[in-house]
Order: structure tokens, then C-alpha cells, then sequence
């Protein structure tokens, strides 16, 4: 005989209700319809000096890179990851530099540190690096010592005050200059830059007439740049922050030192140049960043398009070179690997072998074949060769163009 169940019988065998039915549907459908988590982002951090002494190395710096983190999250990401930047302002602070880099390293969990253009603060941040064993990508800060062959988890991308150094040395020996004078402010990169700068000449035969150091605060330059005139140089080389270098240019012009004038990368700057007017116009100034360039151009049209009109100058360039360099090693498998994990040692730790094997990393700093070359024993980025440019100030400091070096020669 077979036993006939009614409707209601099978429900209660099953024990599930029409309402408990409906309900499970439910559920299931939600599961399916929840999009899946985001993946985490991972953060860089930029450390730098943005309204201290030096603030227009940090800002455009930052702003540089800044452009190359947007355009790589305006792609996509890397790997399903956005990147975030958290930026603090270290005011050409030490202390406050270094405190900043290891709340990045600590409570914001960042994968590396970018920045540093002035030399001491930069300096600062490099204990942190290797306590935190967090990499750390300097940008312009140029004294030679911040680099050396033992650095671990610090890598340089602007050029050094020896190689800033070698590239005056040389173009004063080309254009016969024979009795050069120096004057330098006090801190690390002033005094770095007159002691390269120094050693490049006696390399070429080349002594140095008379150097003078002034207090960066300064406000009567008439002592050291009397001290100039009386030793009759054929040349002046300047190693300064903005505003003090344009009272050095300024006092020159007034005591009458009618020679040429080399100024470091200093003079780059648009403070410098519009602090100085017209005592900065026929100066000569390092750059490795070359305007000629097709790839340098396009990225000051980008730019200048976002941030206000700039002169061609290595500090931006510096900024979206090293971010570049980033995302490359964040795209490489060991880094997302350990990403992925969520194992943030290891990330970093890959991050830095992975820094090390950029041996021919190719940017907008030199000139158009040149390339950075890192390595194990090699942190400091930029090459000997190929990646100097001079150019000189023109219009009352307002522009700096192609320079006619057959004008610039000893009187």
C-alpha cells in the first residue's frame, strides 16, 4: 500500500517553512550581490620639507610625485591595489622630519618613504629607514655622505654635491678659468659643496684663490664678499639655500665682483631668482634635467598645466622620477606576493632587494640615453656621465635658458 502525504505533511517532514524558504533565497541572493571587498591600498609616504627654508624643493618635489602615484591609479592601480599618499611637512626640522618618518613607518603602515631635499633633515629619516627597515628614497638632498656603499634600506635619486662638483670642475677647466673663489653658507650642503667642489678643481690643477663661509642668517654679506673682491678671482662659485643666495648675488653686484658666477642647483630655484632680479641675470647653474628633451618637455606641459607655469628644474622631476621608480618595484611579483599576505616586512623587504636591481632605470633626469643605476652596493642612483646640463638666468631672474658658453670666459 502506498502511504499518500499530503502538502502540508511534506512540509512539516522537511521542516522548513514557505517564510524560512523565502528567507534563505534571500540571504543567498544577498551573498551573491555583496561586491567583493576592495583590496587594501598601499601607501607611500611623503616626508619633506614643504614651508620651512627649503619649501620649494619639497613642494615640487611632492607635486611630481603626486603625478606619477595619480596616473597610476588613474590606470588601474597596481595589482588590484590603489595607491594612497599621506604627505607630512617636516619645516626643514630634524627632529620633527624624523618623528614624522616613523609614524609613517609605525601607524600608517607605509611600504616606503619618498623625500628629502634638504640634506639634514633627509639625514634625519635615514636611522628610522634602517630601525624601521623601511625603504627610503632620498630625492635632491645632495651632501656626499648621506650614501655609502653600507646603506641598507636608503637609495638617492638626486645627484650628489661631488658629482654637482665634477660637472663645475669641468666646465671651468674647459673654458679656462684658472683663479676660482668660493663662498658657501653654513650648513651641511653649503659646506659639502665647497669642500667636492674644491677637490674636483685640484683634481684639474685647478686652487681655489679664496673660500669664505657665512651664517645662512646673515643679514650683512659685505665682510666675506669684500674678502672675494680683494682676492681677484676670475670666477665665483656659490654654494647657498634660496634667500641667502640671493643676498650673496646682491652684495656682489653692489661691491662690484663684475666675474662670472657659477651658483649650484640653489639657483633653480624661483625664490633665489626673484629674491636676487637682475643680480642673478648671466649666472650659470648645474642642471640635470634637459629641456631639449621631447620626454621633459611633455611632463612640464602636464606640469604646468596642473600646478602654474615652472622653469625646466631637477626638484619636480626628482619627485616623479623616484615615484615611477616605485610603482615599478611595487609591480614586481615578490613585492604584490607579500602584499597580498599582508605581510608588510617581507613587502618591504622585497621592495628594497627589488630597488637594488633598477641597474638601468630610465627617467627624465640626464640627458636622453642616460639612465639611474642602483645596485647592492650601489644607493646613490645617479651616473657619472650624461646627466649634466648648464643653464643660465636671464629676463631679471624670471627665465633660465640655453646658455652661449663662448661668452663664458675669464675677463
Amino acid at each position: 500500500m502506498i502511504e499518500k502525504r499530503s502538502a502540508v505533511g511534506i512540509k512539516r517532514a522537511t521542516g522548513w517553512s514557505d517564510v524560512a524558504r523565502l528567507t534563505l533565497a534571500a540571504l543567498m541572493a544577498m551573498v551573491l550581490t555583496v561586491p567583493a571587498r576592495a583590496a587594501a591600498p598601499i601607501v607611500v609616504c611623503s616626508v619633506d620639507d614643504r614651508s620651512g627654508s627649503a619649501a620649494e624643493t619639497g613642494i615640487q618635489g611632492y607635486q611630481g610625485l603626486q603625478m606619477a602615484l595619480d596616473e597610476a591609479n588613474a590606470a588601474g592601480g597596481i595589482g588590484g591595489h590603489k595607491l594612497q599618499l599621506v604627505a607630512y611637512d617636516g619645516k626643514t626640522d630634524p627632529q620633527l622630519t624624523a618623528t614624522f618618518a616613523s609614524r609613517c613607518a609605525e601607524d600608517d603602515k607605509g611600504l616606503v618613504i619618498i623625500g628629502g631635499n634638504p640634506s639634514a633633515p633627509a639625514a634625519a629619516m635615514i636611522p628610522i629607514a634602517t630601525e624601521e627597515k623601511i625603504p627610503y628614497y632620498i630625492l635632491s638632498a645632495g651632501t656626499d655622505s648621506l650614501v655609502d656603499p653600507s646603506a641598507l634600506y636608503h637609495f638617492r635619486f638626486g645627484p650628489a654635491n661631488r658629482q654637482d662638483a665634477a660637472a663645475i670642475a669641468d666646465l671651468l677647466a674647459q673654458q679656462g678659468f684658472k683663479r676660482p673663489a668660493i663662498i658657501n653658507n653654513s650648513v651641511p650642503f653649503g659646506i659639502d659643496g665647497a669642500r667636492a667642489t674644491t677637490a674636483a678643481l685640484k683634481k684639474k690643477n685647478i686652487g681655489v684663490i679664496a673660500q669664505q663661509t657665512y651664517d645662512i642668517n646673515a643679514t650683512d654679506l659685505s665682510p666675506q664678499v669684500t674678502n672675494l673682491h680683494d682676492a681677484k678671482p676670475d670666477v665665483v662659485i656659490v654654494f647657498p639655500y634660496a634667500a641667502d643666495g640671493a643676498r650673496v648675488l646682491r652684495t656682489m653686484r653692489q661691491l662690484n665682483i663684475n666675474v662670472p658666477i657659477v651658483v649650484s642647483r640653489s639657483a633653480l630655484l624661483d625664490t633665489l631668482r626673484k629674491l636676487a632680479g637682475p643680480a642673478s641675470d648671466g649666472v650659470l647653474i648645474p642642471n640635470t634635467v634637459d629641456p631639449t628633451r621631447p620626454d621633459v618637455q611633455a611632463f612640464f606641459k602636464t606640469f604646468d598645466a596642473r600646478f602654474g607655469p615652472h622653469q625646466p628644474t631637477l626638484y619636480p622631476v626628482i619627485g616623479y622620477d623616484a615615484g615611477k621608480a616605485a610603482l615599478q618595484v611595487i609591480a614586481t611579483p615578490a613585492v604584490l606576493k607579500a602584499i597580498d599576505a599582508g605581510d608588510l616586512a617581507q613587502a618591504r623587504t622585497a621592495f628594497r632587494d627589488a630597488t637594488e636591481k633598477l641597474t638601468g632605470f630610465k627617467g627624465l633626469q640626464g640627458e636622453q640615453d642616460a639612465s639611474y643605476r642602483f645596485g647592492p652596493k650601489q644607493h646613490h642612483g645617479s651616473p657619472d656621465e650624461h646627466w649634466y646640463v648648464f643653464i643660465q638666468v636671464a629676463d631679471n631672474g624670471t627665465h633660465l635658458v640655453k646658455p652661449d658658453l663662448g661668452k663664458f670666459k675669464p675677463h
